[in-house]
């Protein structure tokens, strides 16, 4: 059996993007606004953690990447001094060196059962460093060789699978999952992901199922199984509502909606989707690695379906990969549905940019106002005394738990903030700092990279900027 703590390990890589935004849906970011005050200068807020939430699950326990390590068995043999000199170099960071002899090893001694398992491992353990102090693109090509060595070898082959699964490799197939589940049949970690792939694939069934393997295998782990089962209650809920949805294709979307008056509308939602796909593509630098789903609900069956706040008019469902909008007035009003899918599509575009990697919230909701051609923010509002700046660092969460009156400061600042950013830097910083955003990178260290500042800086400057609007609004 693999061992458990690696299992934790890949665990809370896997769990990152679903757990925060299952565990930050229920959680208030944000303070109720005081009363109105007299006109007063905007100044930096000081910055507080999120009130603690007992019902949420606490956070995955911290690991270290030397569990992908195993100890290393040096038979007797002739090469048995090699083996041991590869495992001290390995033990010792010197992966060059120990890439070299491992490759210099004779193609003859890998007739030695024993030798082979050791070589295997050595193979293991190099990917292991590789992957601790480079990443996981650093590490497929040793977890590789690994596996063609010893195809038997368990704890290399979920290592590959995981380093497949971060990079988002396309070798990354159903198949080669199959043949991972039938190595290591005990580990729920391989069905959770083949579930995705298949959500990815709108298979929701197929995906319902894996889960329910997962589930069954994760019984050492109350806090993995409780995930497992609201994931998969997600996932039917969401094929029941979307039971009796046909589909129609455009070049980039798939649009799902619920045929009758919906039919007159998913032509209109294409053409608008088509446009935002060249437009905002162009703008961020970038454009999505797969058709994205779209889902039109009936603006009654909207909120139920989705299970997003009573405030919002779309949403972008990163777990199940999907777009999701009313489609009541859909026609009528064009304005408005421009601007609800434009604004989705950018959600869903970063979401891909960033490989599920997360991205501050008010960046994120920024981007998509600015990019959707929402209205700017209303600056006197913000530093008027009429509602209570928050500092950015606690806009990086998810704002699912706010009341509508919260969502609307966070909306205006965000705005605001992602407004300055662009006019005082320029897209092309903007495109540089989620290109570095997207290795794994923090957010305050990609910006410093990317823009020269530290984040408390930019803040300052951005509240400078708002005092000086307020200032000339008063004259």
């Amino acid at each position: 059996m693999l061992p458990r703590i690696l299992t934790y390990l890949v665990l809370g890589v896997i769990l990152f993007i679903g757990y925060q935004w299952w565990s930050a849906q229920q959680a208030a970011m944000l303070s109720a606004p005081p009363p109105a005050a007299p006109p007063a200068p905007a100044t930096a807020p000081r910055p507080s953690a999120p009130p603690a939430d007992p019902t949420a699950l606490p956070a995955p326990p911290p690991a270290g990447q030397e569990y992908f390590k195993v100890a290393v068995r040096i038979p007797v043999s002739p090469q048995a001094a090699a083996l041991n000199e590869i495992n001290n170099l390995i033990e010792q960071g010197n992966d060059a060196e120990a890439e070299a002899k491992l490759a210099a090893l004779p193609p003859d001694v890998m007739a030695d059962p024993a030798v082979k398992t050791a070589t295997a491992t050595l193979w293991n353990n190099l990917g292991a460093i590789r992957g601790q102090s480079r990443g996981s693109s650093a590490s497929v090509s040793a977890y590789k060789t690994a596996v063609s060595v010893n195809p038997f070898d368990r704890t290399a082959r979920m290592n590959l699978t995981f380093a497949y699964w971060d990079l988002k490799d396309p070798a990354l197939t159903p198949a080669f999952l199959e043949e991972t589940i039938r190595l290591v049949p005990d580990e729920p970690l391989t069905h959770l992901i083949l579930a995705e792939m298949l959500i990815n694939k709108d298979d929701l069934a197929g995906a319902k199922t894996h889960l329910g393997h997962a589930t069954e295998r994760a019984s050492a782990d109350p806090k993995f199984q409780s995930y497992l089962k609201y994931l998969a209650s997600r996932v039917e809920q969401t094929g029941k509502a979307e039971e009796k949805f046909v589909a129609r294709e455009s070049s980039h979307f798939t649009v799902k909606f619920d045929g009758g008056d919906d039919h007159t509308v998913w032509g209109r939602v294409a053409e608008i989707l088509e446009d935002a796909y060249r437009d905002i593509g162009q703008q961020l630098g970038y454009h999505p690695s797969k058709p994205i789903l779209v889902v039109l609900h009936t603006r009654e069956s909207f909120h139920d379906a989705t299970g997003g706040p009573a405030w919002s008019d779309g949403l972008y469902d990163p777990v199940l990969g999907r777009i999701k909008v009313p489609t009541q007035g859909a026609l009528t009003d064009q304005v408005w549905l421009t601007r609800v899918l434009r604004h989705e599509f950018v959600h869903a575009l970063l979401h891909d940019r960033m490989k599920g990697r997360p991205i501050p919230q008010w960046l994120n909701e920024g981007l998509a106002m600015q990019l959707a051609g929402d209205p700017p923010p209303d600056i006197p509002e913000l530093v008027r005394g009429q509602v209570s700046l928050v500092n950015l660092a606690q806009l990086e969460g998810n704002w699912s738990g706010l009341n509508p009156r919260q969502a609307n400061v966070a909306y205006l600042e965000g705005n605001s903030a992602t407004k300055y950013f662009i006019d005082r830097y320029g897209m092309q910083k903007v495109r540089e700092v989620l290109e570095v955003l997207a290795t794994g990178q923090p957010f305050p260290a990609a910006f410093q990279d990317r823009v020269f500042i530290t984040y408390d800086q930019f803040q300052q400057r951005w509240l400078d900027e708002l005092n000086e609007k307020l200032k000339a609004g008063r004259s």
